[in-house]
C-alpha cells in the first residue's frame, strides 16, 4: 500500500510538498501545478516551466518520493483542450501517472467532451485520470461519477474516493464494497463530525472540505469499515489540513500527518489480530 500526502494537507508549492513528504516518510506526494481554474493565480503555476519541471523531477528521484497525483485545472468554463494538453505534458515531464479531475461545468455535454479528450491525452502519455466527485460540484456523488466516466467513453479514467465527500454526498461503505476494485484510482482519508440538522449549502461543504477536516479518530466517519471495504493494496492519501498546526512549517505538519496515519493503521492492524 502506497502512503501519500495530499496537496491540501500542506497547501504549499510542489517543491516544498515533495521535500516535506520525504522527510516525513511518505512514499508519494500529491501536488498542485496551477490554479483551480483558468486565470486563478493563487497557486504556483509550473505548466510548461521546463526548468522547474526538471528540478522537481530530479528532486523526487533524489529524495525517493514519487509524485503520486497531480491537481491542475478543475473543469470550469473557459477551460480548453490546449490547457489540458499543457497539463499532460507537464505531468509527463514530472514523471507522474495520475491526473485529478473535479467538474464544475454546468453543461454536461461540454464537460463530457472535454473529459473524453483529457482521458485520451492521458492514455497516450501513459497516465490515467482520477475523477473525484464533490457534493458541491456538478459531479456530486458516486453514482454520478460512475455515469460520467461511462458516458464519456473514457478508457483510463478511474474513481477517486474521498472519505468526507462519500459521506457528505450520501454514500456508504456498502456502495464502495459493491465496486470493482479496478474502478478506483486511490482514496483519501480524513475524519469529520456527523452533520445534524439542516442540510449544508455548497459553500459550507466546500469550506469544510478545504479547512475543517479532522485527524483520524476525532470524528465520526466509518474509516475502519471503509478501509476494510477497499482493496488492500490501494494507495491511501492523507488529506487533513489541520487548522491547529497550519502556522507551523511544512516539515512539521507532514510528520504530524504521517504519525496520525501510522497510528490509525496500527490500531486497525492490532484490532484485526
Amino acid at each position: 500500500m502506497r502512503k501519500s500526502i495530499a496537496h491540501l494537507t500542506l497547501s504549499t508549492t510542489p517543491g516544498k510538498t515533495i521535500a516535506a513528504a520525504a522527510k516525513a516518510g511518505f512514499d508519494g506526494a500529491g501536488i498542485r501545478i496551477c490554479g483551480r481554474f483558468v486565470g486563478d493565480d493563487s497557486f504556483q503555476d509550473i505548466i510548461g516551466d521546463r526548468t522547474e519541471i526538471t528540478r522537481l523531477h530530479a528532486l523526487t528521484r533524489d529524495l525517493g518520493v514519487v509524485i503520486s497525483n497531480i491537481s491542475a485545472f478543475q473543469f470550469y468554463p473557459g477551460l480548453t483542450r490546449d490547457h489540458l494538453k499543457g497539463v499532460v505534458e507537464t505531468a509527463a515531464g514530472l514523471g507522474a501517472d495520475t491526473l485529478v479531475v473535479n467538474c464544475f461545468m454546468k453543461g454536461r455535454d461540454e464537460a463530457l467532451s472535454l473529459f473524453a479528450a483529457y482521458d485520451e491525452m492521458a492514455r497516450e502519455a501513459g497516465m490515467r485520470i482520477a475523477l473525484e466527485f464533490l457534493p458541491y460540484s456538478t459531479v456530486r456523488d458516486l453514482a454520478e461519477a460512475r455515469a460520467f466516466i461511462k458516458d464519456s467513453g473514457a478508457s483510463v479514467s478511474r474513481l477517486l474516493i474521498d472519505a468526507l465527500h462519500l459521506e457528505r454526498s450520501g454514500g456508504s461503505v456498502d456502495d464502495i464494497a459493491s465496486l470493482d476494485g479496478g474502478e478506483i484510482a486511490f482514496w483519501q482519508i480524513c475524519d469529520a463530525r456527523q452533520r445534524n440538522g439542516a442540510a449544508a449549502s455548497d459553500d459550507q461543504l466546500m469550506r469544510e472540505a478545504r479547512t475543517a477536516r479532522l485527524p483520524l479518530g476525532e470524528g465520526d466517519l466509518p474509516l475502519r469499515a471503509l478501509l476494510a471495504a477497499l482493496p488492500a493494496d490501494l494507495e491511501i492519501e492523507y488529506e487533513v489540513a489541520d487548522a491547529s498546526i497550519r502556522h507551523l512549517p511544512e516539515e512539521f505538519r507532514a510528520k504530524a500527518a504521517m504519525e496520525d496515519l501510522q497510528r490509525f493503521l496500527a490500531m486497525v492492524s492490532a484490532d484485526a489480530n
